[in-house]
């Protein structure tokens, strides 16, 4: 990822231990850019940062009807909690979908078994193979030839602006396609409460089910709850935030860490006035960004642009 901007620091009694570069995009509610970090208009992986698209794009397309815990999961990536779980099976048999359909693996469940409903992209799964069966072709959801590929990608295009070139393959067996991190936005700010379709009502079951998402006190769950923002993270360090009024960041660390990424949306949304100031040092701790010894605080992740 060439031309990369330094986003966040973490330091230690004044050491700098750490530094995280990458790209991040602020847009606002009519999907004009605020700021820009990096190459914001270069295709990448935003991998499952994409699931509440792909559930949207799976209702606008009339194949599905997801109440909105089944929305949430559909858009999750979650820890195999017993929420979770649960929530898989209700989903599953609400959809007349087998457990043996599914092409994500299996994971360790709360009970110690492995159940591909532990997967923590089985909500997407389950949704794509009922989709697949709604269209006549249950068989392969997951292949690169597959009549939902089309779906999925022309939903996308539409909702980024852009076209979308190619897909790879994600770690759970699905397709992932690339777009660019101001395009992720544009889409992205469609889950905002003045979205429409399914867009609106998949951000309204993310806002509603913070947990499902990613689990208790883990940092998607933790930023739903307390801001009202839709956000969504994405393997190799994708974070997407549309806030409250629509306006939406995209953070892409090219270290791939998880890390950086809420606390550098949240701070380019406070500096757009989309979310309260002081939001994100109310985050701090829950976040995970104040460095210790023992119990004492002695340093912290700082966002740097």
């Amino acid at each position: 990822m060439p031309a990369t901007e330094l986003l966040a620091v973490i330091d230690r009694d004044g050491f700098v231990e750490s530094e995280h570069r990458g790209v991040a995009a602020l847009v606002d509610p009519d999907g004009r850019v605020l700021e820009a970090h990096g190459p914001v208009d270069r295709p990448f992986l935003a991998r499952s940062a994409l699931k509440p698209l792909f559930a949207a794009a799976l209702l606008d397309a009339g194949l599905i009807e997801l109440e909105p815990a089944h929305a949430a999961l559909a858009s999750a990536s979650h820890w195999a909690d017993d929420e979770h779980v649960t929530t898989a099976q209700a989903m599953a048999a609400a959809h007349g979908v087998g457990e043996d359909a599914l092409r994500c693996p299996p994971m360790k469940a709360p009970d110690g078994t492995q159940r591909r409903f532990a997967h923590m992209c089985v909500g997407k799964h389950i949704a794509m193979a009922a989709s697949a069966r709604a269209m006549g072709s249950p068989d392969g959801y997951w292949a690169d030839a597959h009549p939902i590929e089309a779906v999925l990608r022309s939903s996308l295009a539409e909702a980024t602006g852009e076209p979308i070139s190619g897909f790879a393959h994600d770690g759970c067996g699905a397709l992932v396609f690339p777009t660019t991190p101001v395009g992720l936005a544009r889409a992205f700010r469609r889950l905002a409460p003045d979205g429409t379709g399914g867009h609106r009502a998949v951000g309204d079951a993310m806002r509603a089910h913070p947990t499902l998402i990613d689990g208790a006190g883990r940092p998607d769950a933790v930023v739903i709850a307390a801001t009202g923002c839709a956000t969504k993270f994405g393997a190799e360090g994708t974070q997407a935030i549309v806030a409250p009024d629509g306006t939406t960041a995209v953070v892409k660390s090219a270290d791939g860490a998880r890390r950086p990424g809420a606390p550098v949306a949240l701070a380019l949304l406070e500096r757009a006035g989309a979310i309260p100031a002081g939001t994100l040092e109310s985050l701090a701790e829950p976040l995970g960004l104040i460095q210790k010894s023992a119990d004492e605080p002695v340093g912290r992740l700082s966002v740097v642009v």
